[in-house]
């Protein structure tokens, strides 16, 4: 059992090793056995070994062996990549002539096609000879690669060489290539699109195979980031690092942009197949006055009208770069197609070859792949499509260049970058390392100098030899193993005589205590568990109390009916306002997990310090504010917020509508920066009002006493900030409309997920994903929903309203500046300009709000009752003549028809979202 494993160490005569891949070389020392036990397992250097029948085995280094597949694994265990034979081609691929005809093949196969069409040649032969070379070239590179390189199968360069070498069958006409000999025809039978769309598929694909090709031109990279330097063991191990990583990834941007340069052209294939009709529209126009002269008796009058409708169609074409060249009229079709009728038009009885004289602007193109025709009936128009099919030609020429250009300095760049921000950062850590090993190797050689006397002195000496000659060769991560090593030896040498005395310190004993629940001397936990649950108690009895008497406040039937639509917040006292507020942000379903651990004293000082910074004004005062909350609160019980909006986020919402028009003074924005208010000029004109409520209500969030997000953690506190100061300043009116095309964006791109009610979950989703679009939408739909509610609260706001812009105006006029439009007392009739308000403001906002949550429908019904209950009231008021009472009921039976679509296009009945 004392008997030692065999000795792994390095041949001599193989030190070097074959001249590719990990195949540093070992043999093993017998120790006595005729019969092997190990076949494979681990050197001293943590490599993983397996031992070939010759007795030396190969070192492939463990990691690199866990990250490769099967297949690769299997390639690198094989036999084949050592033969003699293998390795020379391998050399044979890697040389330099190898390299300069596989450039100029790749030239061939990128440019010859375009280069041909644009120089006009006529044949397909010599440039098919030529990419036929270029072609079987890459076939046999390919070949050559995968039986040399072990590296080469199922790599990044493989599949890219399969897709540069299988494109160039679309290049090569006698096989899926375009033919030059072979005419376009546009076949158009009462419309082309069919054959429009296969000439379009044909050219993606043929520009496809193009930009295919340029996945060869990704080896070029490898060249500029220097990674084909051979990997001495002199090269420092930071320079190999930085040129791998420059390879890695300049190959991903040259990938990036072939993925590009291939996938964009394809989907053209799928748009509509817009085209130049004109020509098949004059071919149309052209075949009904062709057979009339060719049928019928061919007077002066018929030729005369042939005539000139051809030279309108030369006209036509006179100031393009394309054109007719000959149009050919025939009883009875060519059987060669229309090659054949192109030579032959006009020489038989049978055909009639039409607009020598007028198409004098164009003549047949010597390559015939440039020629379209264009077939209606017995008709057949020649165009003339040299000019921009070889501005097509050079456009791909162009292109290729372009993306070479673009793979070369992006590589190039990003090469430089990586050397700088990777090269010399690790080159300066290893050059430490290398120092610091250096010093724990000598350190660890006294260690076991004392500790193997026995040893003999020589052999000493030349294994520390060995081992120094060794931490100067091999690269700075071996060295750094050792050292960790060495590091282990020099503890367990230092640690291994010492007596290890049991201290225990103060520390130990208390950590101990908590670790094994040993009570404490001085404090006992029960006593202090008891006291906490009696303190407990106590403040819960206290708020219990505080609450119980803050709803005696308030009559039950009013707290009922503020949890309705029909609440009007101007008819209850101070006092009760005061008690509902505070209610309402306590009791919202969505909220009541933080808005319980909030103080009851602290949210109704800060409801009484909110409501003494609103104003007495007509309508914006604290009255609003409670009517907003308990809106707010409505509709997010109604679309269940919870789905998408956490119980802070609620509460968060609340707290913004109890202070979303704190300060308000009765004037609008427009009127602020009319008259260089101090709020427009400290603001910049920009929403003043909306930032002086946001302000305001930060500064009362500042005082501990009103702080009702006091607990909140900073973090939390600042996504709560975020949100409450979006929402305010969306209550802007200058941000309704765009608020109004978000919603109905956001609708039409998730209307499936949205109507279908297993898709709960999945509409929960989207809707978090859209979570400040939709708390910035609930609040301003709070904020402005006045029409959505019954008549007698809807009228009555109304006018409240009404009144503060006509005192509004009053100001207006004795300034002497422009008076609202809706301001003006002796103009404005309350009933139009509500209806008017609810046509273009109020619905196209609940149309898109209750599409998204369908449980809001009530607004829709509500708002389509009242606008019609305004213009009985407008009628009546302003005794209307007989043409405008039908203009306004047809504007108002618009506006009900498009709200009571919200109702057919949801569900039968309001759901939630769960």
């Amino acid at each position: 059992m004392n008997e030692r494993l065999p000795l792994l160490y390095r041949s001599e005569s193989n030190s070097n090793g074959p001249p590719n891949g990990p195949s540093t070389l070992y043999e093993i020392k017998s120790h006595g056995t005729s019969k092997r036990t190990l076949e494979k397992g681990f050197d001293a250097r943590h490599n993983f070994v397996h031992f070939a029948p010759s007795g030396l085995k190969n070192v492939v280094p463990l990691q690199e062996l866990m990250e490769r597949p099967g297949v690769r694994n299997f390639l690198y265990r094989s036999k084949w990549y050592q033969k003699p034979s293998v390795v020379h081609l391998r050399s044979f691929m890697r040389g330099t002539a190898i390299s300069i005809w596989s450039f100029i093949s790749l030239l061939i196969a990128l440019f010859c096609g375009d280069l041909f069409a644009l120089l006009s040649v006529p044949g397909n032969t010599l440039c098919d000879a030529i990419l036929t070379a270029a072609f079987v070239f890459f076939v046999l590179e390919f070949l050559g690669n995968a039986l040399s390189d072990r590296t080469y199968p199922l790599s990044f360069f493989f599949y890219m060489d399969l897709i540069g070498t299988f494109s160039m069958v679309f290049d090569i006409s006698y096989m899926c290539g375009p033919d030059a000999t072979a005419l376009e025809r546009l076949q158009s039978s009462g419309g082309g699109g069919g054959g429009v769309i296969v000439m379009r598929a044909a050219r993606a694909a043929r520009i496809g195979a193009r930009a295919g090709r340029l996945s060869r031109v990704a080896k070029i990279v490898r060249f500029l980031s220097g990674s084909e330097v051979e990997e001495q063991r002199n090269v420092r191990m930071a320079k190999v690092i930085s040129n791998k990583l420059s390879d890695v990834l300049s190959i991903r941007v040259a990938f990036v942009v072939i993925c590009i340069a291939v996938v964009l052209p394809s989907l053209s294939i799928f748009e509509y197949p817009a085209m130049e009709e004109s020509m098949t529209a004059w071919t149309t126009f052209l075949a009904s006055e062709a057979q009339e002269y060719a049928q019928g008796s061919r007077s002066e009058e018929a030729t005369a009208k042939l005539d000139g409708a051809l030279s309108r169609l030369a006209a036509f074409y006179s100031t393009t770069n394309y054109g007719p060249f000959m149009a050919c009229y025939h009883e009875k079709p060519y059987p060669g197609g229309p090659e054949e009728e192109l030579e032959g038009c006009g020489d038989g009885a049978s055909s009639l070859r039409l607009g020598e004289e007028a198409f004098r602007n164009f003549s047949q193109p010597k390559r015939q792949e440039f020629i379209l025709v264009t077939s209606v009936q017995h008709l057949d128009i020649f165009f003339d499509l040299a000019a921009p099919k070889r501005l097509e030609a050079l456009m791909g020429i162009s292109l290729i260049m372009f993306i070479i250009l673009v793979m070369i300095i992006f590589s190039t760049i990003l090469s430089e970058n990586i050397s700088t921000v990777a090269l010399l950062p690790l080159e300066r850590m290893l050059d430490v390392v290398r120092q610091r090993c250096a010093q724990i190797f000598r350190y660890t050689d006294e260690l076991q100098e004392e500790e193997e006397e026995d040893e003999d002195a020589a052999e000493a000496e030349a294994d520390e030899e060995h081992k120094d000659e060794e931490a100067e060769q091999d690269n700075e991560f071996a060295l750094l193993e050792k050292a960790v090593a060495k590091l282990g030896a020099i503890a367990s040498l230092s640690t291994k005589n010492i007596v290890k005395e049991d201290i225990v310190t103060e520390d130990d004993l208390m950590v101990q205590g908590w670790s094994q629940g040993i009570r404490s001397t001085r404090n006992d936990p029960v006593e202090s568990t008891d006291l906490k649950m009696r303190i407990s108690n106590l403040v819960a009895a206290e708020d219990a109390t505080f609450m119980t008497s803050l709803y005696k406040q308030v009559p039950s039937e009013m707290l009922e009916l503020s949890r309705t639509l029909h609440f009007n917040a101007t008819t209850p006292s101070r006092s009760e306002n005061l008690a509902i507020c505070a209610i309402t942000l306590r009791d919202h379903v969505g909220s009541k997990t933080f808005a319980h651990s909030v103080k009851p004293m602290k949210l109704v000082k800060f409801v009484t310090a909110a409501e003494k910074r609103y104003l007495p004004t007509p309508f914006h005062n604290f009255s609003h504010a409670l009517d907003v909350a308990c809106s707010l609160s409505l509709q997010m019980t109604q679309v269940q917020a919870d789905v998408f909006m956490s119980d802070l986020s609620q509460f968060a919402l609340l707290v913004a509508a109890v202070g979303h028009d704190m300060g308000h003074e009765g004037l609008n924005n427009t009127f602020l920066v009319e008259t260089s208010h101090e709020l427009a000029v400290t603001y910049n004109d920009k929403s003043p009002l909306e930032n002086m409520h946001c302000s305001k209500l930060f500064q009362l969030l500042r005082d501990p006493e009103t702080d009702v997000f006091s607990s909140v953690a900073k973090d939390q506190y600042k996504e709560v900030r975020e949100d409450i100061i979006q929402a305010i300043l969306h209550t802007d009116v200058t941000k309704h409309n765009e608020m109004v095309k978000d919603l109905a964006l956001f609708y039409q791109m998730n209307k499936e997920t949205l109507n279908i009610e297993e898709l709960a979950e999945e509409a929960g989703g989207v809707l978090k994903a859209s979570r400040t679009t939709m708390i910035n939408a609930l609040l301003h739909s709070a904020d402005v929903n006045n029409p959505c509610k019954p008549w007698e609260v809807a009228k009555q706001l109304a006018y409240s309203c009404m009144d503060e812009f006509f005192a509004q105006g009053d100001m207006e006029k004795s300034l002497g500046i422009p008076v609202g439009f809706l301001n003006d007392r002796e103009k404005v009739n309350r009933a139009n300009s509500q209806i008017g308000f609810i046509e273009f403001m109020i619905a196209p906002f609940v149309e898109a709000l209750v599409l998204i949550f369908p449980p809001l429908q009530q607004m829709s019904i509500y708002t389509a009752e009242n606008v019609q209950r305004w213009a009985r009231v407008w009628r009546e008021e302003a005794n209307p003549q007989e043409q405008e009472k039908e203009k306004m009921a047809a504007r108002v039976q618009k506006v009900v028809a498009r709200l009571n679509a919200t109702l057919q296009a949801g569900p039968s009945s309001p759901r939630g979202l769960t």
